[in-house]
């Protein structure tokens, strides 16, 4: 399955750089252990008491269906080293990796943060009447009609408190002007800030040139837009190419140009539009495999999303102090103790001695196989990942010793935080055992 931080990472690679051949490349406090099934480190996972611990108070919580596990000490010791590296005043949660209104709530206490970026716009008021406090920027532009849809959705008498808790995010003189006009329809004033190209390319303003064409809106409708300031996302920094031993150099040169680019970008706020460049102007960036490195240059709001949860798919290169928090398990339905593979049967026994066979409930999501050691999807006869929406049933094999039997338990490490996003309820583990108190995830899809 190509995945977009693979892309960049093949894209990279296919113009003429050589990718790193181990992710546990840059600074580390401690030694890591290549995972060679993904990106993370084996050594930053729980041992084997803990999986063997979780799987009995499964079985014993009377789970018969995979779950999604949340480890809130993990939880905790994450959000602790984000707020540390960032400053509890420039932290931003972002929604999209982390969407539960329970995991948000709880994220917000535990860092003392208000601000959140919201990038699906349904979801937005559920937010706001939940987290009373929150501040929140857009993290993407929005087509017209899903503005249009989501003040419709709101009773006109709570229109000016959104206006003043939300900052949305325009990339066009275009996009501007249109909120201008919205903005002018319901006797409003919007807040909005404007998207810039640091050297992702998919999308903003391309060019410091290109961003008085787009200030100039602002200026001509006072009332109805207030200048919020500017959000340039530097996805591509971390999975910038280079030789081994090379990675966290490489990385830090590509993120010292997106600085200096987005610096042009101020410069220009500040120099042509001076009545626009007031002090609390939003300058955001960041993301969870590059927080660490902001702590000089104009952006002074840095998001932090997956981080929390710290999924398999992020480059250790920067942020090796952040450990695996959320789990996928999913019970075992059938066991052989030989592989054998349909339409190759005395091929995969020959190929296979030495590994039984079993099968699993699901098992189809993006996730590394973490516990029992070994275990990894039977070749040939799985679907891709997330091909089906609802998994259904996958073979695995693995070392015959110790033998997996039907209603074991075998954990993942998601990919991505937002796995879960594809379960109902959120499972919760405190000093390694399940606890009795489970959150929700949304309860709406797109």
């Amino acid at each position: 399955m190509v995945t977009r931080r693979g892309f960049l990472k093949t894209s990279a690679g296919a113009a003429g750089a050589a990718l790193a051949a181990s992710a546990c490349g840059g600074s580390s406090d401690a030694p890591c252990t290549p995972n060679p099934t993904g990106s993370g480190c084996s050594s930053q996972l729980p041992d084997a008491s803990y999986f063997t611990q979780l799987a009995q108070d499964l079985t014993a919580a009377g789970y018969g269906t995979p779950q999604i596990v949340i480890d809130l000490d993990r939880l905790d010791a994450n959000a602790d080293a984000i707020v540390t590296g960032i400053g509890r005043d420039r932290y931003r949660i972002v929604e999209k990796s982390l969407p539960s209104l329970d995991l948000l709530s709880y994220v917000s206490s535990r860092t003392g943060s208000d601000r959140f970026m919201v990038l699906h716009l349904p979801f937005l008021p559920t937010i706001l009447a939940a987290l009373p406090n929150a501040q929140v920027l857009v993290g993407k532009p929005q087509p017209l009609a899903a503005m249009l849809q989501f003040f419709a959705a709101i009773p006109p008498g709570e229109w000016p408190v959104v206006a003043q808790r939300v900052r949305f995010l325009a990339d066009s003189a275009k996009r501007v002007a249109d909120l201008a006009q919205l903005a002018a329809n319901m006797s409003l004033t919007l807040q909005v800030a404007i998207e810039i190209d640091i050297g992702l390319h998919r999308g903003g303003v391309r060019t410091p040139e290109g961003l008085p064409d787009v200030l100039a809106v602002f200026v001509a409708n006072p009332g109805a837009l207030v200048f919020a300031g500017l959000l340039g996302y530097d996805g591509h920094v971390a999975n910038t190419p280079a030789g081994p031993g090379l990675e966290e150099y490489a990385a830090r040169q590509q993120w010292q140009t997106a600085t200096d680019r987005y610096q042009s970008f101020v410069d220009v706020v500040q120099e042509q539009f001076p009545d626009l460049a007031r002090p609390d102007l939003i300058f955001n960036s960041g993301g969870t495999a590059t927080y660490p490195l902001y702590t000089s240059g104009p952006v002074n709001d840095v998001a932090v999303g997956g981080g929390m949860l710290r999924p398999a798919s992020y480059p250790n290169t920067f942020v090796s102090a952040l450990t695996p928090a959320s789990f996928i398990a999913a019970p075992v339905l059938a066991h052989y103790d030989t592989v054998d593979l349909p339409l190759i049967k005395k091929m995969s026994k020959t190929m296979w001695s030495d590994q039984q066979m079993f099968t699993i409930y699901g098992g189809g999501w993006a996730a590394e196989f973490v516990w029992p050691p070994g275990a990894s999807l039977a070749p040939l006869v799985n679907d891709a990942e997330n091909k089906n929406l609802v998994p259904n049933q996958s073979w695995l094999v693995a070392p015959t010793s110790p033998p997996i039997m039907p209603d074991d338990w075998i954990f993942q490490h998601p990919r991505e935080a937002d796995a879960i996003f594809q379960f109902e309820n959120i499972l919760l583990v405190r000093d390694g055992r399940l606890q009795p108190m489970t959150w929700r995830s949304f309860p709406r899809r797109y």
